[in-house]
């Protein structure tokens, strides 16, 4: 494996994005466990968001991608 250089600036930006991430999926059981659906779907839409966009950083900084990953349909 290739050493990279990732800015502690960068892997500070994706530790605050697994934090967000994590502080949302506590708040999607919240609301299930409320049961307030719709805002469970708002929240757990927030997240996947936030999913993508480290994901995406991640392939940009020079991760691979996992065996079996395809590109999302742009439909």
């Amino acid at each position: 494996m290739a050493d990279l250089e990732i800015s502690e600036d960068q892997l500070t930006k994706w530790a605050d994005h697994c934090l967000r991430m994590n502080h949302l999926g506590t708040l999607v059981q919240r609301e299930i466990a409320a049961g307030h659906l719709e805002r469970a779907a708002h929240l757990s839409e927030r997240a996947r968001r936030r999913a993508w966009i480290v994901l995406n950083e991640m392939f940009e900084a020079g991760a691979r991608k996992p065996a079996g990953y395809r590109e999302p349909d742009p439909q």
